[in-house]
Formats: structure tokens, sequence, C-alpha cells
């Protein structure tokens, strides 16, 4: 049953991104090959695809424990407490923190792992979205 419900969660998901948040906050623009929604738009349809083929044809069992469902929702809000903290101190300070409590929280502890992740990850996206793409983060 848990199996169904998460497939269910996964299409609902990506129906959301597709119909309401992609359309509401993604730019539009006028020029160039492509849209700036078309690969979250691809990738909302692949959620939709696989969440349904996942609902329609369960495998193996699934069990809820209580342990990581707490530590699932500890994770979303701090997601929910950076992107709001990022509008005030911006993306390059906060995504570093989040990610290194986020990999600690899931228990990575290789100090190459978290420095990597910690330091070379936010960068990078700040550097390909912000200064290549010339996109804002938040």
């Amino acid at each position: 049953m848990l199996n169904r419900i998460s497939g269910l969660m996964i299409a609902l998901s990506g129906a959301i991104l597709l119909l309401w948040i992609i359309p509401n906050q993604v730019e539009t623009m006028s020029f160039g090959l492509l849209k700036p929604s078309t690969f979250p738009n691809i990738l909302s349809i692949i959620m939709i695809a696989l969440g349904l083929l996942h609902f329609c044809f369960p495998a193996g069992t699934a069990v809820l424990e209580r342990r990581l469902l707490l530590r699932l929702l500890l994770i979303f809000a701090l997601c929910l407490f950076a992107v709001f903290l990022m509008n005030f101190v911006g993306f390059i300070f906060v995504a570093p923190v989040l990610v290194l409590i986020i990999m600690i929280l899931i228990g990575e502890r290789r100090p190459l792992w978290l420095l990597i992740s910690v330091i070379l990850v936010p960068v990078s996206l700040w550097v390909i979205i912000a200064q290549v793409l010339e996109r804002s983060l938040p």
C-alpha cells in the first residue's frame, strides 16, 4: 500500500510542478532555441509517468518507520527555512550550510565527500546558473 501511495505522491508532485509551479515561477523568453521551462517540464512529465508506473506496478515492500519519517520532516523543514533565508542572505551562503546539515543528517561522515558536496556543488551551481546562464538564484 505504501508503494502505491509513494507512486501517487510522486505523480502528484510532478503534476503540481507542471501545472502550477513551473508556469508561475519560470521566466518566459522570446528568443533562443530552448525555453527556460523546457527541461523542468520534461522532468515533470517523467515524474508523472514514473509515479503512475510505480502506482500501477508496485514492487517490493515498504515499511514506514517513525524515525525516518521524522528525519524526512526535519530535512523538509530545513529546506523550507533555507529557501526563506536565501532571500535575505543569498544562495551562495545558505546552500553550503544546508548541504552540510543534510549530509550529516543522512549519516555521511567522510571528509572528502563532505568537502566536495559543501563547497564544490553549491559553487558550481552558482557559477553555472548565475554567472554563465545569467539566471537569478534566491
